[in-house]
């Protein structure tokens, strides 16, 4: 019996000429040519239609199935800068040793920045006990709508939309309200702003 040898090239028509998409295309782009002609196609939209547009159409969803999910698994996707492109020549030592120094100091930049926001975030919780609003600064709070100022007028308190922690307004929070907003002392999230 006779084996038939696997092609390095994926059977059945091309998947981007059926998606009529270039074969450069981001799967973002596959994804929206598939639903566009899906629409089109779908066997919902030709109940009514004659016998042969309503077989073309779903001959045309079967072939528009095939090449998304044909494309999706990656059997046809062209090389990303992610995957490796073979080559016949050894990387140029230079141009290696030059990208892992862009890299390191990248890192290096975004660890000092992830650290300085954490300090930042532990120094503001600090500042202000748990349960507390924060004060915060008008420009961080403008163009903002931040709902509950009659419960806090009738309360002296506001419940945080994002961590439904309790906060207790400080004294004279009305008087304040003109320049100042006010956070959650738990998560950062403003809380109240007029």
């Amino acid at each position: 019996m006779a084996r038939r040898q696997r092609s390095s090239e994926p059977e059945g028509p091309n998947p981007y000429q059926v998606l009529g998409i270039s074969t450069l295309a981001t799967l973002e782009e596959v994804t929206a040519s598939y639903r566009a002609l899906a629409q089109q196609f779908h066997p919902d939209r030709h109940v009514d239609s004659p016998e042969p547009v309503r077989r073309q159409a779903e001959r045309r969803m079967r072939e528009v199935n095939q090449a998304f999910l044909a494309l999706k698994k990656g059997a046809w996707l062209a090389p990303t800068v992610d995957s490796p492109i073979p080559t016949t020549s050894a990387p140029n030592p230079e141009a290696v040793r030059a990208a892992r120094q862009r890299a390191y100091r990248a890192a290096r930049e975004h660890t000092a920045q992830a650290r300085a926001a954490q300090a930042s975030r532990v120094q503001a919780k600090k500042s202000v006990p748990p349960g507390q609003a924060r004060p915060t600064s008008k420009d961080r709070a403008a163009g903002r709508i931040v709902f509950g100022l009659g419960q806090a007028i009738y309360t002296n308190e506001l419940t945080c939309r994002g961590c439904t922690s309790v906060q207790q307004l400080p004294p004279g929070w009305q008087d304040r309200l003109r320049d100042t907003g006010f956070s959650c002392s738990v998560c950062g999230r403003l809380i109240l702003s007029a």
